[in-house]
């Protein structure tokens, strides 16, 4: 479990216009973690339970995350505001849902609200790896099989020399654990 939320990578790459921020949300952060849920044969759960306190009604999402045996869990609240003008009842319980679930999530995978490695809107230009690192990237997403188009959306980037400096260990891990096995040489008896 240490090791998929120490990999995994939930770029900010949803923006609000209006306020002027970038965003995950719930979709982001679940599709980023599925390739490391199946790579290390984890379930994550995520659930939902109404409370009422002092009058006013509050979502609490439970997500949890086991190997079988053992298990992690963190939750999140939101308030169903009934008064929201312009939402039906269903859309303020759908978008409390999602919010509590978002910080479920964020609690159970160690994910901060900062700003991200990868994010564009830094003061200063990011450092992405060298051109000998590339061609690692490439020959592993060749010898792999790996769909370069899902990994590109991983790492939050266009091309793989865009990838940041800073996240080529965790690639070039993630990428290595897909190669075949080394299988043990064969010993044959003497004759």
């Amino acid at each position: 479990m240490i090791a998929l939320i120490s990999e995994l990578k939930t770029p900010k790459q949803r923006k609000n216009t209006f306020a002027k921020f970038n965003f995950r949300n719930v979709e982001d952060i679940t599709m980023a973690a599925k390739p490391l849920l199946d790579w290390y044969s984890l379930l994550l759960n995520i659930t939902d339970d109404l409370y009422q306190i002092e009058g006013r009604l509050f979502v609490k999402a439970t997500a949890t995350i086991s190997d079988g045996e053992n298990a992690l869990a963190s939750t999140g609240y939101a308030e169903l505001d009934s008064a929201r003008k312009g939402m039906s009842m269903e859309q303020i319980s759908g978008s409390a849902s999602s919010y509590a679930r978002k910080y479920a999530l964020a609690g159970l995978l160690c994910l901060d609200g900062s700003e991200d490695s990868d994010s564009h809107q830094g003061q200063h230009k990011r450092q992405t790896i060298t051109a000998a690192q590339t061609k690692t990237l490439d020959e592993l997403l060749t010898e792999t099989g790996s769909d370069k188009e899902k990994f590109l959306e991983w790492i939050g980037v266009d091309k793989v020399s865009d990838t940041p400096a800073i996240d080529f260990a965790r690639a070039k891990k993630v990428l290595e654990r897909k190669l075949p096995r080394n299988e043990q040489p064969t010993i044959e008896p003497l004759k």
